[in-house]
């Protein structure tokens, strides 16, 4: 079931916002309060929010929200998961960069290791105080801006069909996972890094902007020690990736 909701408000981002920006957020169970807070911020500031309810096929909701945002003439779409958390100058940090695919970087619950995936070789990344943009292999869907020329380019290169128009509810695979062989063996792509994968066939670069800190919210057990400090946090941290 589609649930579409927007709002506008009178306040201006510092920046320039584009007339035609969306902010798509694919919901399968629960919106994170974090997140819906993040989400005031921007309808406080004019910019439109569509939420698509019981998207348990993440695959077939971002097919269906981005046919339905390209249809409705949106040329920047800004995807937000319902459980990542950010402020509304992270919005503009994105945009300022006039890039068809940037997004921000953030970790895995439960696992110490990144969403995104690095350039092949790469040996670390810095965030905060000294980060910028960085080219990326593959970008986590949690906070991605991608322009509607990318759609369009991939559907084109691609030769990729209209889907279940028979059903009411057509879109264009853009998500569909896939299988790509390396030389270590074949690597399932779930649909964010699909997109990503498809993208780069489609002759565009994928960027970071490793400044932005975003809250990927998830459950933690807490125990003693959590009542007597939080976790240190720092400006600039160095993230060493594994070989």
């Amino acid at each position: 079931m589609r649930d579409l909701c927007g709002g506008a408000g009178r306040d201006a981002l510092p920046v320039a916002v584009p007339v035609n920006l969306v902010a798509l957020v694919p919901v399968a169970n629960v919106m994170e309060p974090e997140c819906e807070a993040s989400l005031q911020k921007l309808r406080a500031r004019g910019i439109k929010v569509r939420v698509f309810r019981g998207a348990s096929a993440i695959d077939q909701a971002r097919c269906i929200m981005a046919h339905d945002a390209l249809k409705e003439g949106f040329t920047e779409l800004l995807w937000v998961d319902a459980d990542v958390a950010f402020e509304a100058s992270d919005v503009d940090m994105l945009l300022e960069h006039d890039l068809p695919f940037v997004c921000g970087i953030y970790p895995k619950k439960g696992a110490r290791a990144l969403s995104s995936h690095v350039l092949p070789g790469t040996r670390e990344q810095i965030f905060g105080e000294g980060g910028g943009l960085s080219e990326i292999l593959y970008a986590a869907g949690g906070f991605t801006l991608v322009r509607s020329s990318v759609y369009e380019t991939v559907e084109q290169k691609l030769a990729l069909p209209t889907c279940n128009a028979q059903f009411g509810t057509p879109f264009v695979p853009f998500y569909l996972p896939l299988v790509k062989e390396t030389e270590v063996g074949a690597w399932y792509l779930a649909e964010d890094f699909a997109f990503s994968e498809r993208a780069r066939q489609a002759g565009f670069a994928i960027h970071a902007d490793t400044r932005i800190r975003l809250r990927h919210i998830g459950r933690y057990a807490y125990q003693w020690e959590d009542a007597g400090g939080e976790p240190k946090r720092h400006a600039s941290y160095r993230f060493v990736v594994k070989a």
